[in-house]
Parts: C-alpha cells; sequence; structure tokens
C-alpha cells in the first residue's frame, strides 16, 4: 500500500480540493499520511494567484524534490502554466490539473503523467462521505470560477467561468457536516454574494434553506465581491438565528480612477454601499486592500488611506500589487517597487492600529463563543485568519 502526504499552499479554496484528493486515495486502496518522512509520494496542492505565491510553491516543490521523495504537483500553478511547468520540472513524477482531481489515485499507477488541464471539478456531497473532521468548522466550496475579471487577477484564466453547484447538493453536504458534528459552515467560493445568479437562484435562498435547518450551528460568508453584495443579504445576516454578523469583503481601493484601471465591477458606489450596510446592519467586516496598481496617484493612495481610516474594518489585509503576465493590468505603465512597498507598508501599519483598537473595544462584552478545550473563535473570527480566543 503507498503512503501519500498531501501538502496544501494557497487558499481555503485549495484545501476543499486537497480533501478531495485524500478522500478518493484513501477509497482506492491509498494511505494518507500526515507525516511527510514516512509517506512514498508527497502531492502538492500549489497556488499561483501572485508572484509570491508561486514563488512560494516552486520552493515548495524543489524542497520535497530534494528530499528525495516522488513529487506529484497538483492545483493552480499547474492549472496557469501547463507544458511550462512540466518542462521546468523534469524531476517530478506527475501533474494533476484542477479537472482530474477525483482520478489521481489512477494516475499514481502510471509512471509519469500529465493530466489536460480543463475547468475544474465542482465539489460534490459525496467527497466528504467518509470523511471525519477534525475540528468543529468546515469549508463549504459553493462554486468555482470566476466572472468578475478584474484586470490585475489570473483567477479566471486559471479556474474558467463562475459556476455555482447545485443548491440542493450543497444542502446535503451541509447536512453531512452537521451529522459529523460540525458547528461551524464557513461558505467560499471566489465571489460567494454571486452564488446562484449563473443558475437563476440566489444565495438568499441557500442561507434560507439553512436557517430551516435544525440544530445550533454558525454559518459565516466568506469572499463576497461589493458589487453583489445588497440590502437584502445584508438584512438576512442581522435578523439570522444561524449567520454570524460578520463578512469577508474585499474593497481593494476607493479612488474612482484606481477601481476602474483595476475593472472592479461596480466601482467606488459599490463599495461606498456596501461599507454602509455592514454599518447600517452591525456586520463586523474583514476586507482587503490592493495598493500600488497601475494609475494610482499620490492623491488616490492618500484617499484610500483616509477611507480606511474613516471605515475602521474589524479585521484588513493589504496586498502590494504584484503584476502579473497576462493581464490587462500588466500592459499599463507600472509603478516603482519602492513606491508600492512604502505604501502598503503605510496602509498596513494604519490598519493594525485600528484593529488593535477595534478589538479592545470588545472588552466586558458577552460573545458566543465556540470552544474546542480551551481554545476557541468569538463569531467574529474566522478560522485560520482572525485569530482564537484563549480561556483560562
Amino acid at each position: 500500500m503507498k503512503r501519500v502526504f498531501v501538502f496544501t499552499l494557497g487558499c481555503p479554496k485549495n484545501e476543499v480540493d486537497s480533501l478531495i484528493m485524500k478522500e478518493h486515495l484513501k477509497s482506492s486502496g491509498f494511505a494518507v499520511v500526515d507525516d511527510m518522512r514516512v509517506c512514498d509520494v508527497v502531492v502538492i496542492n500549489t497556488c499561483a494567484f501572485i508572484e509570491e505565491a508561486k514563488k512560494e510553491s516552486i520552493e515548495t516543490i524543489f524542497s520535497f524534490i530534494h528530499s528525495g521523495k516522488e513529487v506529484v504537483v497538483a492545483g493552480c500553478l499547474y492549472q496557469r502554466y501547463k507544458e511550462k511547468l512540466v518542462e521546468l520540472l523534469p524531476e517530478v513524477r506527475g501533474f494533476v490539473s484542477l479537472s482530474h482531481l477525483r482520478r489521481l489515485s489512477e494516475f499514481l499507477e502510471e509512471r509519469k503523467f500529465f493530466t489536460s488541464c480543463q475547468l475544474p471539478v465542482l465539489p460534490k456531497t459525496e467527497d466528504f462521505k467518509y470523511y471525519m473532521p477534525e475540528n468543529l468548522w468546515a469549508y463549504v466550496k459553493i462554486a468555482e470560477g470566476c466572472s468578475n475579471r478584474c484586470n490585475y487577477c489570473v483567477i479566471p484564466s486559471i479556474k474558467g467561468p463562475y459556476r455555482s453547484r447545485d443548491l440542493r447538493d450543497v444542502l446535503e453536504e451541509v447536512k453531512l457536516w452537521l451529522d459529523k458534528g460540525i458547528k461551524e459552515l464557513n461558505l467560499i467560493s471566489q465571489d460567494t454574494a454571486f452564488y446562484g445568479k449563473d443558475k437563476g437562484f440566489s444565495l438568499i435562498e441557500l442561507l434560507e434553506e439553512l436557517e430551516r435547518l435544525e440544530g445550533e450551528f454558525w454559518v459565516r460568508l466568506l469572499y463576497l465581491h461589493p458589487a453583489h453584495f445588497d440590502k437584502k443579504i445584508a438584512e438576512f445576516i442581522a435578523s439570522s438565528e444561524k449567520c454570524v454578523s460578520y463578512v469577508e469583503m474585499p474593497f481593494q481601493h476607493i479612488n474612482e480612477n484606481v477601481l476602474s484601471f483595476m475593472g472592479r465591477k461596480g466601482g467606488k458606489e459599490a463599495v461606498i454601499k456596501a461599507s454602509s450596510l455592514c454599518r447600517e446592519y452591525n456586520i463586523f467586516l474583514r476586507t482587503t486592500f490592493l495598493v500600488g496598481h497601475p494609475g494610482e496617484t499620490e492623491e488616490a493612495f492618500e484617499e484610500l488611506l483616509d477611507f480606511a481610516s474613516d471605515l475602521r474594518p474589524w479585521r484588513a489585509f493589504v496586498f502590494p500589487y504584484s503584476c502579473e503576465e497576462e493581464t490587462v493590468s500588466s500592459l499599463m505603465p507600472q509603478l516603482d517597487r519602492t513606491i508600492v512597498t512604502e505604501r502598503a507598508n503605510v496602509l498596513s501599519e494604519t490598519l493594525e492600529r485600528i484593529m488593535f483598537e477595534e478589538t479592545s473595544q470588545l472588552k466586558g462584552r458577552r460573545l458566543k463563543a465556540l470552544l474546542e478545550g480551551t481554545v476557541g473563535r468569538i463569531e467574529y473570527q474566522a478560522p485560520e485568519i482572525d485569530g482564537e480566543l484563549f480561556v483560562d
């Protein structure tokens, strides 16, 4: 029996893909191990979203190659670069695209393999049928791909257009997790607020179905585009017994010209509207800002700095712009990297202070928490990114 170690890089959506591979490997007779030292094969689920992620993926691949293990590369890096990666890494035993995650066990029987890159697979409830969760929370990927096509982003070219899962299958997966003892469901996709619109229904319909389910559990919404976040969603979150009053929604910028250069749907109006809805309905906001995009003047950056100071997000992260080949933004005049880094640092320092002050405001309040022993999270903390609560 071959022992396989799956190493995951990147976002929670990649974690779901890795889980699909693990479960199908187990069902095919492979032993999936948690210790790389005892494995026969290492499967690396890569990320290729920005330059830093690509660099980490390549370094990780070479690190495992030098360890003497057989290496298989899966995920976004191969999906993006295909033949270039095969040529660059002759030491790698095989490459698995996002469209063949469930067939990994078949290919592992072959000496050398490269799978074709088609549309990524959508999760199915049966993928997780025999999995026993290690935590009290789970990620539920409700869609794949993206149709927003921001000028700086490579996701649509890697994962194709937005494709929602069938609502009934998502519900079946949710019920499966609840039966396994899960107490927090984190709904994820490239644009969770857009869920269902490509198939004639909406996110609200899914949330209404989740609200009807019995039991005490949290529902958390991650990765919402402000152009698709509306009053209906905000009102539902505010009145729901299941949804926590928290959303993760990347704003990226506030300057109208910069947002136009970025190709962000809805522009400044969408950002203002979304931030106002969060404030009106007392929804804790996690957001991201993208600094140094082509066209960002000093005045535009100052506008962003002022906006962030007024917004006072619960949690926020700053990304320095990464110029990605084959994007519209890569064809624009680029800012000096020193300026980009400096602006990112200034905004990050401002947000760090704000986040500390916002966290301090919770002192003395009674809050719901999800505990695993003496460690847990309050409802305003998403798993893996927002810190933890420690109980004496």
